[in-house]
């Protein structure tokens, strides 16, 4: 997977034109990061306006200035996704993941759109099992993965993710017994 770098630190060797480089003091980049948090914020609601390209500039702007933020990375790709860019969208998406501190579902189900749309079903499959490994309940998941098991002609088995959706699992009976009997045991030791 591709990284892309956005902030390495630039030592300087020596003076230009007289100036020297600064270290950033710490309110200055929490400032720095404060801006990024309205930018992004920003781009959100561009987003839900359908003003995909306005919001691509605000993503950017955001990362710019915090080039470690997941969030950004995320909403990135999917501007980039509404202006029918999907190669720079899973890039970017795949920039997010590399961030990401813990394995996200939505991460990986974003990723399955993506290739659905690139149609590299197989692949979006991949996807959507590693979100549901994640996230065994994840609907979106169960969704995409039907979507992708359909579009390479396993319709039982995209039937049956379908479902998932539409009625999730309950847990088994013998659960629920033992997590009342749970629930339970700490009342009476009160009385």
């Amino acid at each position: 997977m591709e990284t892309i770098l956005r902030d390495r630190q630039r030592v300087s060797t020596g003076t230009r034109s007289g100036h020297t480089s600064q270290p950033r003091s710490p309110q200055s980049r929490l400032d720095g990061e404060t801006e990024a948090m309205r930018y992004c914020e920003l781009g959100k609601i561009r987003l839900e306006m359908g003003r995909y390209g306005d919001a691509l500039a605000q993503f950017e702007q955001a990362l710019a200035l915090h080039p470690h933020d997941v969030d950004s990375w995320y909403h990135r790709a999917e501007a980039l996704a509404c202006l029918n860019r999907y190669d720079e969208a899973l890039t970017s998406l795949e920039q997010a993941q590399v961030l990401a501190e813990i394995d996200q579902a939505s991460l990986w189900v974003q990723k399955a759109v993506i290739l659905l749309l690139l149609n590299r079903p197989n692949a979006a499959l991949v996807c959507c099992n590693h979100a549901l490994w994640v996230d065994p309940e994840a609907a979106q998941a169960w969704l995409f993965r039907g979507v992708a098991l359909h579009r390479l002609g396993r319709v039982r088995e995209a039937h049956r993710s379908y479902q998932r959706v539409s009625h999730p699992v309950a847990p088994p009976t013998s659960s629920l017994i033992q997590r009342l009997c749970h629930d339970l045991t700490p009342k009476q030791q009160a009385s």
